[in-house]
């Protein structure tokens, strides 16, 4: 990924968490996928977490990764 590309995608997290105001920083979290043959689970995933509710965002890239993954 270019430093542009990595740019444009970083537009689409916010600083500020849209549901509590809270502040949104690197961390993991829990990527969770509910199959008809059964259920996957993807732990420490790279992602945003707002420091006051625990949503989350994760980056376009790694969410390509975890479709690869799951499919």
């Amino acid at each position: 990924m270019t430093s542009k590309q990595k740019e444009n995608n970083m537009k689409h997290i916010p600083t500020k968490c849209p549901m509590c105001g809270g502040k949104v920083n690197a961390g993991t979290t829990t990527f969770t996928v509910d199959l008809t043959t059964g259920v996957i689970v993807v732990r420490n995933v790279p992602a945003w977490v707002c420091n006051q509710c625990g949503e989350d965002w994760i980056e376009d890239e790694v969410s390509a990764k975890l479709e690869v993954i799951t499919l």
